[in-house]
């Protein structure tokens, strides 16, 4: 069944769950290279912090950079799987994220009859609190959904409407119909603006001949300080270029955005403006690609730097671009050729840069000449290089045809559209990240099928590079204090990360070989 996506009256059906929680609950060189990554980031010591901050939206904040401490590297068993309870049984959206509060962890899934829902779980048992039906997706979207803490609401965009709802009921609060759809686009959330806190997005005009926009709505309730209606479109902003998946990012008074442009035919164009204006604002600054290549997805601001990765639709691994501009001016301080991805790049506590691409194949589908890999960047200020690339560092060239054929195994960690998720632990950065499941037919949409932790500090050969591994959870995963959360195929997951590892039985380590996703010579490396 589809729902209207049109009219700001939308009115949602929801599944509710009784429960007690509504109150709350290359080339520097080499060996300078690998030294460097055989050193462990250590932090300056002084208090671990231990409040458990949302993960609020995609990248666990509006700056799509965020780093929690948790307790330990090792993924436990699972604490509970989900799918819904009696009334309503959910598939989960592939590759779209999850958020999560203190109590709640909230998802996007279809119904058995294909009815799209909004569902919160509780976090401590797996226990469906609500399911509300919120409009149909366009293009299978894997939009996150967003957390406005500060007025109680949990927000999704999907087809042509923003819809807003309570987070502790289900209940509808405010939505708001658009000119156009929302395709993989998340929305970015301001909580710094005192009364008058706005809601950022951006619309679908990839391969059309419009530009698509950014568009700001209000999120506070209307005050003589802030005269707009929650759900209130503030001002709309025609971009230059096309749109498809571009996440705005905002930090301290400011949004930026990118651009696809001109489909896959010219550069992207990454732009900032003034998150406070009212009325539609003009660029801080615009600044193309320095390649002639578009992004499909969110940009990442960390420590006064703007940061996006494009994708090509053609060439091999390292065919896209990773760029660092100046927040302030826009200037181009380095490119480097990276993975083709629509996820946002990660910045380490220490500075480097962590990119997830790639598209994961089996012998029924194309091949794009990229395969899911991370990538590590060794930022050096107006420059950069690449330490390593997960694929290129474990490919078995079983035939040494200098390139990857059919059925020849590598490590295949990170994707095109999985957003992994860096984490401190004994003052050292790890990272939560998926390997995903190859699409079936020409369908490039694909759950996680295992979650690794794995050791920054170490080469993708080295042994204990990956810490541990769980299987049937991992898509764009939410990390609130020591737990995550995740859905895959099997429902939606909670685990928690511990300080003591849990065996991994004999049998999955020889399936990961044989499913290829794991070369031969890591048998070892998995603890």
């Amino acid at each position: 069944r589809r729902v209207e996506t049109r009219g700001d009256d939308f009115q949602p059906r929801k599944n509710t769950v009784p429960n007690n929680l509504h109150i709350l609950r290359v080339f520097t060189p080499l060996l300078l290279a690998a030294a460097a990554i055989a050193q462990p980031i250590q932090y300056q010591h002084g208090p671990i912090p231990t409040t458990h901050s949302p993960w609020s939206q995609l990248g666990g904040a509006s700056t799509h950079t965020h780093s929690p401490h948790t307790l330990g590297p090792y993924l436990a068993n699972p604490d509970w799987t989900s799918t819904g309870d009696g009334s309503i049984t959910l598939s989960f959206t592939p590759q779209a994220g999850v958020v999560a509060d203190d109590a709640r962890v909230y998802a996007v899934g279809q119904d058995q009859g294909f009815t799209r829902h909004l569902a919160a779980f509780d976090q401590d048992t797996g226990d469906l609190a609500w399911a509300t039906e919120i409009p149909f997706a366009i293009l299978d979207s894997w939009s996150t959904p967003a957390l406005d803490l500060q007025n109680n609401t949990v927000i999704a965009a999907s087809g042509f409407s923003m819809v807003a709802l309570d987070r502790f009921t289900g209940d509808l609060v405010w939505s708001k119909s658009l000119d156009r759809p929302i395709v993989n686009a998340s929305p970015c959330l301001t909580d710094d603006l005192g009364p008058s806190n706005r809601l950022f997005i951006t619309d679908y005009t990839f391969g059309s001949a419009s530009n698509g926009s950014l568009i700001c709505i209000n999120t506070d309730p209307n005050t003589p300080a802030n005269p707009f209606d929650p759900g209130e479109i503030v001002w709309s902003k025609q971009l230059p270029g096309n749109c498809s998946g571009n996440t705005p990012a905002y930090h301290d008074g400011v949004v930026y955005v990118s651009t696809a442009d001109n489909g896959s035919a010219g550069a992207g164009h990454v732009l900032a403006f003034d998150a406070t204006s009212t009325i539609a604002p003009t660029p801080i600054w615009d600044t193309p690609n320095s390649a002639s290549l578009g992004f499909f997805g969110a940009v990442t601001h960390a420590d006064g730097f703007i940061y996006a990765s494009s994708y090509n639709f053609q060439g091999t691994q390292r065919s896209a671009n990773t760029i660092k501009l100046h927040a302030t001016t826009g200037a181009l301080q380095w490119s480097i050729p990276t993975i083709r991805t629509d996820a946002a790049p990660i910045i380490l506590p220490n500075g480097r840069v962590l990119i997830s691409g790639g598209l994961p194949t089996s012998p029924s589908t194309l091949f794009t000449g990229s395969l899911p890999a991370i990538e590590l960047i060794e930022d050096l200020g107006t420059s950069a290089t690449l330490l390593w690339d997960s694929f290129e560092s474990t490919h078995d060239d079983l035939n040494n045809s200098g390139s990857w054929d059919q059925g020849e195994p590598y490590l295949s960690i990170g994707g095109w559209g999985h957003q992994p998720i860096a984490f401190i632990t004994a003052r050292t950065t790890k990272l939560l990240v998926a390997t995903m499941n190859a699409p079936t037919g020409f369908n490039p949409f694909s759950h996680a099928s295992a979650l690794h932790t794995i050791d920054l500090s170490k080469l993708p050969t080295d042994p204990g590079f990956i810490i541990s591994s769980q299987s049937n959870t991992g898509t764009t995963p939410a990390l609130v204090g020591s737990r995550v959360f995740s859905t895959s195929d099997a429902g939606i997951t909670a685990l928690t990360l511990d300080r003591s590892a849990v065996p991994i039985p004999l049998t999955h380590r020889i399936r990961a070989i044989v499913d290829g996703s794991a070369p031969i010579r890591i048998l070892h490396k998995i603890p």
